[in-house]
């Protein structure tokens, strides 16, 4: 009996050890992907939840693959949808420290700033977006970015009569 329980205990670590291929977690992730979006019905938290947990899975089995980052992203962004800024902005530094080399890197310094900004977390909006500014000054982003960063924790009525103020200043100044 015991040599039973021994070789049972081993054949399930040994299938838990390897788990899916990279094509089957891939093609896991897609499924999940598919059937998110073909639905009417927005995503709750555990949806989210459960596909961040793909993602994450395959960029830590798969550290090296090129899809990794891309997932990655993916996390973070739904993350930061279902406002859990403290797990959207753990993935977007993972991007940034893991993945320096990645196309969306300066994308990700300015996700910061918006997860940081939707939890009213101003000064690390801000300071995510100047960092944005800093290290990208030539992205096409940046000077709008640039801009934005005063307005940044203002109500709509401040931001209105501040738009009003700099327009009234420059007609005045003509």
């Amino acid at each position: 009996m015991k040599k039973l329980a021994t070789v049972i205990i081993l054949a399930a670590t040994l299938l838990v050890a390897c788990g899916p291929t990279r094509e089957e977690r891939i093609e896991q992730i897609e499924d999940f992907e598919d059937s998110i979006f073909e639905s009417t019905v927005a995503a709750d938290e555990g949806t989210a939840d459960q596909l961040t947990a793909l993602y994450t899975a395959f960029a830590d089995k798969y550290p090296d693959d090129t899809l990794s980052p891309q997932f990655l992203l993916k996390a973070a962004e739904i993350q930061s949808n279902v406002l859990h800024t403290d797990r959207a902005v753990e993935l977007f530094d993972r991007i940034i420290n893991n993945y320096p080399d990645f196309e969306h890197v300066p994308i990700c310094y300015f996700l910061k700033g918006i997860a940081y900004e939707s939890n009213s977390e101003f000064d690390k909006a801000k300071a995510a977006y100047q960092t944005f500014v800093d290290k990208y000054p030539d992205h096409y982003m940046a000077d709008q970015t640039r801009k934005m960063i005063p307005q940044v924790g203002m109500s709509p009525e401040e931001m209105l009569d501040q738009i009003l103020s700099d327009a009234n200043d420059s007609i005045i100044a003509q």
